[in-house]
């Protein structure tokens, strides 16, 4: 399984949320392999993020392409 991670930085929270939906959307249509996405509050125990999302996919490719397009 391959993990691709991403963060909130510069973004306001709900702004951050629906980017991740979208990425989220996006990895449904254009890679076969993807899995599923979760978010996570990390704003206890960082200094510089809200919330992050992970992104699983089961090919490398795949994540590769996300990543490309959304980092």
């Amino acid at each position: 399984m391959k993990t691709v991670i991403l963060n909130d930085t510069n973004l306001l929270y709900n702004v951050a949320a629906d980017r991740f939906l979208e990425a989220a959307k996006w990895a449904k249509r254009h890679c076969k392999s993807f899995v599923q996405y979760n978010i996570t509050d990390v704003s206890d125990i960082s200094l510089t993020n809200d919330i992050l999302a992970k992104y699983f996919f089961k090919d490398e490719k795949d994540a590769i392409i996300f990543m490309l397009r959304w980092t």
